[in-house]
């Protein structure tokens, strides 16, 4: 090869690998892609051979697991479309906060992870930011199911803590699908600090266990885990936030959004204490109780400094009860919510410890419903109470509520203060999920989510 052609073969293959790192673009369910900087593009495809380098989309690797035991921190994973039957997938290596390891489908829900983990999880994470995007993750029919129900069997995404003692932070689960089976329990359980849950629709239960930081949002949830909870947050989970999710109930009995939790005292984060939950809040959230029965739509579990505020619940009811060892819920504050509980009582179980602050909500056909200094009464006017929770003028709960904030675990602040539309609260603040204005309040539907599958 001459020196001028094996210049120019240098320069191809360098503007090549410039143009993989191109920003990354969502536009629909495609997604263009690049890894963080430094880091190399692996492909992976059905029609692939574990034998290939995989670094050339024409010769991928053929499965995800091996993706997950050869990604180093920086790199990134592009999944083609097409199914991929396999046992459970484990990430043992770990990224940095600059540089994770992601594994990302080339089209969002087009690349079908068909597990075979049986009493595992299909995929667990053991290392140190790992993100996973767009995957739509099922059960193989193949697949041998637990004779019972573990924390993990079938579960999505696990993330699992460090029990030697040093941590694993930062994972990442965005986007993905997670349909339904008998054979889950759990479409994602993560135990790591500063993890995000986001994007996600799933048709099971989504739980945060005993971390610090703990994010899950945007996130639509159809249905319960294997007990029939849709969202929890239990083990001594701290500041703990879960905003802007929309949660479906669909079995009697089933719960909807639960700061606490029943952990056996030994998994703790403080065994002796009994608490399930530390200064959490959940807010901006939409339950609705679509299973024909009373259903414990909204509360707590053995919680402490915990919040609920700017929720609205559909036909269900509001709860406080004490975790597995009997610690009570301790200084609840639940305000601005909106409950149209459609004839359920407002409050199925109500013990709890030291000071309730409960204020400024709106009980509309609850029977049962607590006094309050600033009750807020009448029908909400939902554009529409099943899909649309803006407040149509003339609406009671317009400029009726009081501002609010969390303080965290550490004594940090956690802001709440803007609305499902990431807009900015004004005072006084509106009750529910969406700050409207009397005068000029907005009446805009959401927009369809994209690649939800109901069952």
């Amino acid at each position: 090869m001459t020196s001028a052609t094996s210049h120019l073969t240098s320069f191809a293959q360098s503007m090549a690998f410039l143009a993989a790192l191109s920003a990354i673009i969502v536009t629909g369910s495609l997604i263009i892609e690049s890894p963080a900087a430094a880091g190399q593009i692996f492909y992976v495809s059905p029609a692939g051979n574990d034998a290939n380098p995989g670094t050339q989309e024409n010769a991928p690797w053929k499965t995800i697991g091996k993706a997950a035991r050869t990604l180093l921190a920086g790199d990134t994973a592009l999944l083609m479309d097409g199914t991929y039957t396999e046992p459970e997938i484990q990430f043992r290596n770990s990224g940095t906060a600059t540089a994770p390891i992601i594994v990302r489908a080339r089209n969002k829900h087009r690349a079908i992870l068909s597990s075979t983990s049986g009493c595992r999880a299909n995929i667990g994470v053991y290392g140190s930011y790992v993100t996973i995007e767009g995957l739509r993750s099922s059960i193989a029919p193949s697949n041998v199911p637990c004779a019972s129900h573990n924390s993990s069997d079938g579960t999505g995404v696990r993330c699992w803590p460090d029990l030697s003692g040093s941590k694993r932070v930062s994972c990442t689960i965005r986007g993905m699908l997670f349909d339904a089976s008998p054979a889950r329990s759990h479409a994602v359980k993560v135990s790591q600090d500063y993890t995000i849950v986001e994007d996600c629709v799933a048709n099971s239960g989504l739980e945060a266990f005993n971390g610090y930081g703990i994010i899950f949002r945007n996130n639509v949830i159809i249905g319960g885990d294997a007990w029939g909870a849709s969202l929890v947050a239990k083990g001594g989970v701290r500041s703990f936030k879960a905003y802007n999710n929309l949660i479906r109930i669909r079995s009697v009995g089933g719960t909807g959004i639960v700061l606490g939790g029943s952990t056996g005292s030994q998994w703790l984060y403080d065994p002796s204490s009994g608490i399930e939950a530390y200064n959490s809040v959940a807010y901006n959230n939409v339950v609705i109780n679509e299973s024909g029965g009373a259903t414990l739509s909204l509360g707590m579990k053995g919680a402490r400094n915990s919040m609920l505020s700017n929720n609205v619940v559909v036909a269900g009811s509001l709860f406080l009860l004490p975790g597995r060892s009997g610690t009570l819920s301790a200084n609840p504050t639940i305000k601005n919510n909106i409950l149209s509980c459609s004839g359920q009582l407002a409050l199925a179980h109500w013990k709890y410890s030291g000071t309730m602050s409960l204020d400024y909500n709106d009980f509309y056909n609850c029977p049962g419903a607590p006094s309050q200094i600033h009750p807020v009464v009448g029908d909400p006017l939902f554009i529409n109470p099943r899909s649309d929770w803006h407040l149509a003028s003339g609406s009671p709960a317009i400029q009726s509520g009081t501002t609010v904030t969390v303080t965290g675990f550490n004594a940090e602040t956690i802001l709440v203060n803007r609305d499902r539309d990431n807009k900015v609260r004004s005072t006084p603040w509106g009750l529910g999920i969406y700050a409207a204005n009397p005068l000029s309040s907005s009446t805009a539907p959401l927009a369809a989510p994209s690649g939800i599958r109901v069952p």
